[in-house]
């Protein structure tokens, strides 16, 4: 039995599309607020980091990553929120 393969077209995408997504991510008009960060809409990039944020990285063990994503679950809130009041709580 003899196979067909069929060869495709690479996709394109058109030039105004491009920069217009370009251009509005620079201007920041695609960052979102922290209340819609969890939602974000069909089509829209969810690792935008909201002005005046930083992205954070931290390695931890496993069972504590765990726990701290259950938390944030029962708080209905974003583990990220649950260390900015972690560290609001400090005492400067």
């Amino acid at each position: 039995m003899a196979r067909t393969v069929t060869q495709l077209k690479k996709p394109t995408l058109a030039r105004d599309a491009v920069l217009g997504f370009a251009e509005g991510a620079a201007r920041g008009t695609a960052a979102r607020t922290r209340s819609s960060a969890a939602g974000a809409s069909k089509g829209e990039k969810s690792g935008l980091v909201p002005e005046g944020d930083v992205r954070l990285t931290a390695n931890v063990r496993a069972d504590l990553h765990m726990k701290l994503k259950m938390r944030a679950v029962q708080e209905r809130t974003t583990v990220g929120e649950l260390i900015e009041a972690w560290i609001e709580s400090w005492k400067a």
